[in-house]
């Protein structure tokens, strides 16, 4: 039987009783549940303690999103006593804030279900331990929609995140594929070069800021290293979002309502702008 260790980090604490519901899936497998929270709050202790009263909490500061507190999690741990890590945390949801990877258009909260479902759905924490264990070149499973290489991410940051896996012992892989939003299950030992960052290493967490911060380079880091350590990544899917994906598009077809970088606020009907408003000057 495979030792799995979960880590859960929690910002939006109104979503934990989902999560905690959705971790029963896991209990097939024995595993150790490392929870890490950015507020000081006993009743959602209780929540997690009353679900798996082994569970380790410990509160930490608001640095690098989801990926301060795992790196700061990676510490907690040995990571020779477990075979697999499991991420998860929680993520914001706004239905009308759209996003697109792989050509494919969904919100906010298409993407945090996508995310959960190819980690903790019940046939994700069924038949993720078996891949792994029938294939010990499969060093990581994420969800296939999310599993892209952002061409474009790479051409504008390609040179400081080859520097930070330079900075981590790693060479830079041609595969530059990563898991966008950062939930998977990977080998514990493939981790290890990420002991090197510790959690003061991070900038507080600004959701205004999408990118470049040393969060956001790690976040690609995290798949980056499973293939320049001689892994690969292997995307799944345990649900289909066709139809969340073509909703997506006929309401963007239907209507449009942007603001621009330099502020300036946009609304199409059909592709027709109806409405444009220019900045106010200073």
């Amino acid at each position: 039987m495979p030792k799995i260790a979960v880590h859960l980090h929690i910002y939006y604490g109104n979503q934990t009783d989902d999560l905690l519901r959705r971790l029963q899936n896991l209990s097939e497998y024995p595993y150790d549940l490392f929870v890490t929270i950015v507020e000081d709050n006993p009743d959602i202790k209780q929540e997690i303690l009353s679900y798996k009263p082994d569970a380790q909490i410990w509160q930490i500061p608001n640095l690098g999103y989801d990926i301060g507190p795992f790196i700061d999690f990676l510490h907690h741990i040995d990571l020779d006593a477990y075979d697999y890590i499991v991420k998860i945390h929680t993520k914001r949801t706004v239905a009308d804030t759209y996003c697109i990877f792989n050509k494919h258009r969904f919100n906010m909260a298409t993407w945090r279900e996508m995310l959960l479902d190819a980690v903790i759905s019940k046939p994700a924490a069924t038949n993720n331990p078996k891949l792994l264990e029938a294939n010990e070149k499969i060093g990581m499973l994420g969800n296939s929609y999310l599993l892209t290489d952002e061409k474009g991410t790479y051409r504008n940051l390609g040179g400081d995140i080859a520097a930070k896996m330079t900075e981590i012992g790693l060479t830079m892989p041609q595969d530059i594929h990563f898991v966008a939003g950062t939930m998977f299950w990977v080998r514990a030992k493939l981790l290890k070069p990420f002991l090197f960052y510790h959690l003061a290493d991070f900038k507080p967490s600004d959701k205004n800021i999408h990118d470049k911060t040393l969060a956001h380079l790690v976040e690609r880091m995290f798949s980056l290293a499973v293939t320049a350590q001689g892994y690969r990544i292997k995307g799944v899917r345990y649900k289909s979002f066709t139809a969340m994906f073509w909703l997506a598009a006929i309401k963007r077809f239907l209507y449009q309502h942007k603001i621009t970088h330099n502020n300036k606020q946009i609304i199409k009907i059909c592709k027709i702008p109806v409405y444009y408003r220019k900045a106010k000057s200073v």
